[in-house]
């Protein structure tokens, strides 16, 4: 039992009537004509949804007009007629924080005016606050979590679950009591703001609260993030390089001192903000001397920005703020090549990337293409290289996956110390073999910043929380040209009169699976939500096995295809693949010569033991007691079936549904496709809290449905000591056996190849010829944190 300790006299309400985002709509000026018409300034629902079309696309004034002038879209008799009009009555929309246009002076020549586009950031933030879409997501009172009621372990969830909000609560000399204490989030990276022609880039700047609960922030649909400022990057006319690099440095200081100085102003009258204040040391050299001050500079590794923008910001200091960063900081670490010819010739999964060429071919190495890579080199590495290397490498792998977690808790903080000095003990063959190289040669030292920044993981995590929280996935996929004030205004606008969930997109797949949505809510607020919070639904199928279970018990010639099994969710396809086969004809065709020998073991045990999961690996002779028969002859197959699985550390969230694949030969899968699941054999134990103990890892090869049964055949692989350099459990082939589809994860595996491959292997038969195999804990954060928390329990 978990226990939590909250800071009193914190987050007082001393009025309920502040402005929420609808009362600001209702006050606007053209609020009496909305009215009569709820569309105003368009004529009618219709013509505002070809103002959204239009306006939200990437056509030109021109073609808008040519798209106007067309006879049938006349014949619509719109309240415009060319695309000035049109933007003109969108300027009438309810706004937002409005944009400003400032140039910033230079000392320095440049191709063209410096411009700073911005916004006032506490405008920004107050229309965060404000926002209904936030209204049950916002944290405001710091507290201390425990895993027991002892209070003996803290774990560190949201920013105001660190020590920094705790400890900065407690200076009552700078935070009056009842006071809130607002975080603030910016990030910021370049990207092009113009497509095909003027290659104009800028800095954008995003902004959030770190009140803001994490799930919900880090999720690119909720606009979490709101658009702040373009910083410019100019083109300098000196003539060193060097030199111009070191102005866009201080450009960028100087621009955010001038966005973000509101906020600096707010927290000297009263609202607090995340970061305590820092000392910086000096350096008495001019910093107009560009070039003199630069050498100063390069003395103490410094990079020549003589007025950083947090300088006159109360309680902000780098060493907290800038926090480890999962993107840049780990995926982006490092790659390897000795796996270049194994990642080919593995077995590929539904919904993830598969290098059929290889690695060294790829012209742009994305941070999701880092993390494909991850998820199998420590067992690729794994004879291809020294047993103290591939130890380095594991660890630094484990220090990626537990600085991840959503929930660190002091033992979690205390296994990445662990593995970080795991990885210094080690890497000195990696240097030793000339592993460590540059684009040209290679390096002899370890002068990587992201590897020091390694060492504050823990120390951030307990001063701001989970550190996966702070991750800028979220913001590098943020659009920009579609956040300017018209773009604003024509989002507000329609989440306001056009919450239709009959819109929301749903998951690919059977016209089953399309999910029932709830009736629409009469209310405002719950509508206002509905309509803000458009994105893509994932099919759950937990609901729809809870439905079918409900459904009155009677005559059905199709049984409930969507059922579970513990925590996991699976779901069969309404048609079967194949219907009707001769049960020796699936036996041919899938390769399966006793499959009539195993459907009548199956059956015989169902009715020894109804109420019990059917065990795996054990010899069927000795349970055969008479000749086969069977009381069907024909049976539906499926080639697929899906599973789905809750979060490991919330159970109300949702996961992704999971591709399982028990396919026969076929051209180009000439032994056919069977991937691997993990399947419990014992019920005294759950997955994922008990981790391996009472389950089996299995592939499965075929599943059928004999009359009114559902069933599968399986090949079992026995789970093996974990291999003492890569950390992960070895896999053999054991005798094959029967179960019932209880299945309850999908499981990666990879061969264990050796030095090298063999040249004859391919990604359709890897997983066939092979007959030892890695269980893949680092293929998905879900089975590493379910692996990982079973041996903690383990070894205590």
């Amino acid at each position: 039992m978990s226990a939590e300790e909250q800071y009193e006299d914190t987050g007082t309400c001393y009025s309920q009537d502040g402005l929420t985002f609808l009362d600001l709509f209702d006050v606007d000026k053209y609020a009496e004509y909305r009215k009569d018409n709820l569309f105003y300034p368009f004529a009618s629902k219709e013509e505002w949804e070809i103002t959204d079309f239009l306006l939200h696309s990437p056509l030109s004034m021109a073609a808008i007009n040519e798209f106007l002038a067309l006879p049938i879209i006349r014949g619509l008799k719109l309240s415009f007629s060319t695309a000035k009009e049109l933007r003109s009555r969108a300027e009438m929309l309810p706004k937002g924080p409005s944009w400003k246009c400032q140039i910033i002076p230079s000392l320095h020549h440049t191709k063209n005016p410096i411009r700073l586009f911005w916004r006032d950031p506490v405008e920004c933030l107050e229309a965060l606050f404000s926002n209904p879409l936030f209204h049950d997501k916002l944290d405001f009172v710091p507290r201390r979590v425990y895993t027991t009621a002892a209070r003996l372990t803290r774990v560190y969830l949201e920013w105001l679950t660190g020590d920094f909000a705790w400890e900065f609560q407690g200076l009552q000399s700078q935070v009056p009591r009842g006071a809130t204490i607002l975080g603030t989030i910016i990030s910021s990276n370049k990207t092009n703001i113009t497509t095909m022609t003027g290659a104009r880039v800028a800095h954008p700047l995003l902004l959030s609260l770190a009140n803001i609960c994490m799930q919900t922030r880090m999720k690119l649909s909720s606009r979490a993030f709101l658009l702040t400022a373009l910083l410019p990057i100019p083109l300098y006319l000196h003539s060193n390089q060097r030199m111009q690099g070191v102005l866009k440095d201080r450009l960028i200081h100087q621009c955010l001192s001038i966005v973000l100085k509101p906020l600096m102003i707010a927290a000297e009258i009263g609202i607090m903000m995340s970061d305590p204040i820092g000392n910086l040391a000096k350096i008495q050299v001019d910093p107009n001397d560009l070039e003199g001050y630069f050498d100063a500079c390069t003395i103490y590794r410094l990079n020549g920005v003589h007025a950083p923008f947090w300088q006159d910001w109360p309680f902000a200091c780098p060493s907290v703020f800038l926090t480890p960063e999962a993107l840049h900081h780990w995926h982006k670490h490092f790659q390897s090549r000795p796996s270049v010819r194994k990642n080919s010739i593995l077995q590929p999964t539904t919904g993830y990337r598969h290098y059929s060429g290889g690695i060294t071919k790829l012209k742009q190495v994305t941070g999701r293409v880092h993390r494909d890579l991850q998820r199998y080199i420590v067992g690729l590495l794994v004879g291809a290289a020294p047993r103290r290397f591939v130890i380095a490498i594991r660890a630094l792998m484990d220090v990626h996956y537990l600085a991840q977690s959503p929930s660190p808790d002091d033992n979690l903080l205390a296994s990445i110390d662990q593995s970080l000095l795991t990885f210094h003990q080690n890497k000195d063959v990696i240097m030793t073999l000339g592993a460590r190289t540059g684009t040209k040669k290679t390096i002899n030292n370890w002068y990587i910043p992201k590897l020091e920044l390694m060492q504050s993981i823990t120390a951030s995590t307990r001063k701001v929380g989970a550190l996966i929280q702070w991750s800028v996935d979220a913001t590098e996929h943020a659009h920009i040209c579609c956040h300017l004030d018209r773009q604003d205004k024509l989002w507000r606008f329609s989440g306001v009169l056009d919450p239709d969930p009959e819109e929301l997109p749903m998951d690919e797949g059977d016209d089953e699976d399309i999910a029932e949505l709830e009736e629409l809510s009469t209310d405002q607020r719950t509508a206002l939500l509905e309509g803000l919070n458009r994105t893509r639904v994932t099919t759950n199928y937990f609901i729809k096995a809870k439905e079918a279970a409900t459904v009155p018990r009677g005559p059905s010639p199709h049984p409930p295809q969507t059922f579970t099994a513990g925590n996991t969710a699976i779901h069969l396809n309404y048609s079967p693949t194949r219907t009707g086969m001769k049960i020796d004809d699936v036996a041919d065709k899938f390769n399966i010569l006793d499959l009539r020998d195993a459907i009548s073991n199956f059956l015989r045990l169902d009715a020894r033991n109804r109420d019990v999961i059917h065990g795996v690996g054990i010899s069927r002779r000795s349970l055969i007691d008479r000749p086969s028969t069977l009381p069907f002859d024909r049976v539906q197959v499926w080639h697929t079936v899906r599973l789905q699985e809750v979060s490991f550390h919330d159970p109300c969230v949702i996961l992704p549904v999971q591709t399982l694949h028990a396919s026969p030969p076929c051209p180009g899968w000439l032994k056919g496709q069977q991937d691997a699941v993990l399947i419990n054999v014992d019920r005294e134990y759950e997955w994922p809290q008990s981790g391996l103990r009472g389950h089996a890892i299995c592939e499965v090869q075929l599943i059928i449905r004999p009359m009114a049964r559902r069933g599968s055949h399986i090949t079992c692989l026995k789970v093996g000591t974990v291999h003492p350099a890569a950390g992960m459990h070895v896999l053999k082939h054991a005798k094959h056996g029967d179960g019932t589809l209880q299945m309850c994860t999908f499981i990666s595996i990879i061969p264990e190849l050796g030095a090298a491959a063999d040249a004859r292997l391919t990604k359709e038969t890897s997983a066939h010829y092979s007959s030892s195999f890695f269980l893949n804990k680092y293929f998905n954060k879900q089975l590493y944190y379910a692996l990982y928390n079973a041996s903690q329990r383990i070894d205590t």
